[in-house]
């Protein structure tokens, strides 16, 4: 005000204003708060800092101007108001709403407000005195937050995505007055954008789903989207960014654009875009709210995806019960309510009851010869004490469809069904026909025993993951829960779905073995292949129970006819059961002795041994030794019996000794060999001849690996053969090893901790006398990059995992001195 040449003022200079006027300036001018006041005729604008923030490019010019000429495009709006006060009557507004283009543009604000009226020293009205606050921010922020709160409501009843996306685009393009809305997703390259739905405001149609490339809306535009930054187009053919590419926009209708970015994870991974048919000033409340539907909209359709693949798997794994269910051989029954009304009933107690129609009725109503035959009060007691019911070859009349009666014998079990509130609600039946045995009499007692025990274990084994599977199912009904719990509640299906397929595919495997319906995919093969890899799969389980693996086999090739996948399947099967048996800390061989004609595979371990009376059925079906309560040992008990079948079909056979309870076990399999001359056990070279064969020479060879296990395999496979033998298990100490003794071959893991077998190798070259020592590569990855690594790195040959034995001997059987060459394998 000081700066200001009040000549040309209609209040002329400072010092001639009326008392009244500088005080009223005085305090206005010591105020942080937005404030101006008008005086005389002509409305003369004076103002206080905090007013300066709103009159934005009209500031200087608007002090001592008149009020009209400051705010022509709110004057027809507020010019009434300033008559009132000069009337003598004071207003007051809130958030009143008013379109100013201090700014360079026109924008629409809000603001809290009211006029007084002032009077001079006659006491007469000379002017008016506005007290002012914008109060914008405050106000989008409560619409935002309505906005939310009503896009939250419509969408959380919604459970697809395309719904969900139709839902959100058609509240952001009514909000913004949109044209058209549109919600594409990202490919993972970054490289394209997939229109997945679009929502149109009827004057422009829908886009089409569609793929183009990102750099179809421009490069520039395609790298600030990259990096995660809104792009504010107002006139396409403007903006420089758009305007090369004009008439594709003009193609689709759009003069104005607002495209919002959404990165997880960092990356891009959907665009919301807004479109106008006319060029169009997009504010920053606009791309906030953009954003933001963005956000809800990616959050709403990752969580509706979800749910959709868990529903579809968990109607997948329902639909794989269901038939399990129908095709049981067992007579199987659901009952509901205190009444017991048929919710579910197999073929099989179809069958047992005559083909009646029993689904949707009481129990006493379908089967009413039962009554007085007990069955209905202990499924009575059953609903009403939460007890199980068990009953063996338990006599029932029933009624054939002629009408004549039929007497059966039942061994079954009722089963309470809890609900989720630990009361019974149903109750599940489970049994079988056992009529027949019992009119043929002793031999097939036992064996039905057995079903009726791998029936209640195959329920418990069924029910344990289903009971994570209901609840996680339950929790999906919520649509309140965050991605992060719909995240672990689909791991723990996943995980439990993983669980009941293992089960399942055992089933069936069983099924196709016992139907003779199992096809072989017959090739020549060794077995030291099948051993190593029947290793590599329980590898996890011996670790883990402490054992210690021993392993024997000859060195040559032990070559037979049969299924690599099944061999390997049969190995395992009985690693696996000599570790679950076998008390932690425990001791397993696995052998290969070599009869003329044959090869015998042995696996001994020190374990809880076997009862004499269980070994003549240990390879039946559904048989098993004791397990404790709490069924540590877990499985169904089908093991053994595909070992025996599978071994069967290779014409071989299988045998099972123990010399009693806690003695200890020895499972073997006699397999036919390819070759019949092969020579007789005393022919073959053995761990202790100390020679090699005539072709070859003993060399002195370091083995280092920190699997002790496959370190062990190798050192027994190379003495075999003749070879001198040294293992170590870490780099340093296999330097202090080298430095020692200069071996001539070098045989080393690559993914040794620490320092890894290139660094170890360069520096073994740079031992004395290694300069010409054969440097082996073993590793797992066989690509060429590995190769010309493990090259420069100096090795002299790469060997991928499992090692091929044949090839390695038949190397080292070669080497008339180090560093001869042979092919890589």
């Amino acid at each position: 005000m000081r700066t200001r040449d009040w000549i040309d003022c209609p209040l002329g200079p400072p010092s001639a204003w009326p008392q009244s006027l500088k005080s009223l300036v005085g305090m206005m001018l010591n105020s942080k708060f937005p404030m101006f006041l008008i005086w005389g005729e002509r409305l003369t604008c004076l103002y206080n800092d905090g007013y300066i923030p709103l009159l934005g490019l009209r500031h200087p010019r608007a002090m001592g101007s008149p009020f009209a000429t400051v705010w022509p495009e709110v004057w027809n709006d507020i010019h009434p108001l300033i008559l009132r006060a000069f009337r003598g009557d004071a207003t007051y507004f809130e958030n009143l709403p008013l379109t100013v283009t201090s700014r360079g543009k026109p924008e629409r604000i809000w603001v809290t407000f009211s006029y007084s009226p002032l009077r001079d020293e006659a006491g007469v009205v000379a002017g008016m005195f506005c007290a002012f606050n914008e109060t914008t921010g405050m106000v989008l922020a409560e619409r935002r937050q309505a906005f939310g709160l009503r896009m939250s409501d419509r969408l959380k009843s919604l459970r697809d995505a395309g719904e969900i996306i139709h839902a959100a685009a058609a509240l952001l393009g009514e909000r913004l007055d949109a044209d058209r809305v549109s919600y594409s997703e990202v490919s993972a390259n970054g490289r394209e954008l997939a229109v997945i739905h679009s929502w149109s405001g009827g004057a422009l149609a829908p886009l089409p789903p569609q793929v183009q490339p990102m750099e179809g809306l421009g490069a520039q535009i395609a790298v600030e989207l990259q990096a995660g930054r809104s792009v504010v187009v107002n006139d396409v053919l403007v903006d420089p960014r758009t305007a090369p590419h004009a008439e594709r926009y003009h193609g689709i209708g759009i003069r104005a654009m607002l495209a919002v970015p959404l990165i997880k994870d960092g990356r891009l991974v959907t665009v919301l875009g807004c479109a106008r048919m006319r060029p169009h000033d997009w504010s920053g409340e606009d791309v906030t709210l953009a954003g933001d539907v963005a956000e809800r909209t990616w959050d709403a359709v990752e969580r509706a995806r979800a749910e959709e693949a868990l529903t579809r798997q968990a109607a997948t794994e329902r639909d794989r019960l269901r038939t399990l269910f129908a095709q049981a051989p067992s007579f199987m029954a659901a009952l509901r309510g205190p009444d017991h009304v048929f919710e579910l009933a197999n073929s099989a107690y179809l069958n047992l009851v005559g083909r009646r129609d029993i689904l949707g009725k009481p129990v006493r109503v379908a089967l009413p010869e039962v009554q007085g035959q007990g069955f209905f009060e202990a499924l009575d007691h059953v609903y009403q004490s939460g007890e199980v019911f068990h009953a063996n070859e338990a006599r029932v009349v029933l009624q054939s469809e002629a009408g004549a009666t039929q007497e059966r014998y039942l061994d079954f079990v009722y089963q309470p069904l809890f609900d989720g509130n630990g009361r019974v609600g149903g109750i599940f039946v489970d049994g079988y026909d056992v009529t027949a045995r019992r009119q043929a009499g002793i031999a097939l007692r036992e064996a039905d025993q057995r079903k009726d025990e791998f029936l209640a274990m195959l329920a418990h084994e069924l029910r344990n993951p289903l009971a994570p599977i209901a609840t996680a199912a339950e929790l999906l009904r919520h649509a309140s829960m965050s991605p992060e719990r719909t995240r672990r509640t689909s791991d723990i299906i996943a995980r439990q779905v993983t669980h009941m397929t293992s089960l399942l595919d055992d089933l069936l495997d069983v099924s196709r073995v016992t139907r003779g319906q199992i096809s072989l995919c017959w090739n020549e093969v060794d077995l030291h292949a099948v051993l190593a890899g029947a290793c590599e799969q329980t590898r996890s389980l011996i670790e883990a129970r402490g054992h210690q693996l021993r392993i024997a086999a000859p060195p040559q090739p032990l070559l037979v006819r049969g299924d690599a996948t099944r061999l390997v399947q049969i190995v395992a099967n009985l690693l696996n059961n000599a570790a679950k048996y076998t008390p932690e800390g425990g001791e397993i061989a696995l052998s290969v002795q070599v009869e003329r004609g044959w090869f015998t595979l042995s696996i001994v371990d020190n374990g809880i041994g076997m009862a004499a009376d269980l070994l003549p059925r240990v390879f039946d079906l559904f048989t098993q030794a004791e397990r404790s309560p709490d069924r540590s040992q877990g499985g169904l008990g089908l093991g053994l019996a595909l070992v025996k079948s599978l071994v069967e079909l290779h014409g071989g056979r299988a045998v099972a000794h123990s010399d009693g309870v806690g003695r200890g076990s020895r499972f073997s399999i006699t397999l036919p060999a390819l070759d019949a001359s092969l020579a007789a056990p005393g022919e073959a070279a053995s761990p202790s001849s100390g020679t090699s064969e005539a072709s070859g020479q003993a060399l002195s060879v370091l083995v280092v690996d920190d699997n002790a296990d496959a370190a062990q395999m190798l050192e027994l496979l190379l003495e075999s053969a003749g070879h001198r033998v040294a293992v170590e298990h870490g780099a340093t100490s296999a330097l202090r090893r080298a430095q020692r003794e200069t071996p001539q071959v070098c045989l080393l893991d690559i993914g040794l901790p620490g320092m890894d077998g290139h660094e170890l190798a360069r520096r073994l070259r740079a031992l004395p006398g290694m300069e010409d020592a054969m440097l082996i590569a073993l590793t797992g990855y066989g690509q060429e990059r590995d190769r010309d690594e493990s090259r420069a790195a100096g090795f002299d040959h790469h060997f991928v995992k499992p090692v091929d034995s044949i090839a390695l001997l038949r190397l080292l059987r070669g080497t008339r001195h180090p560093g001869h060459s042979t092919p890589e394998v």
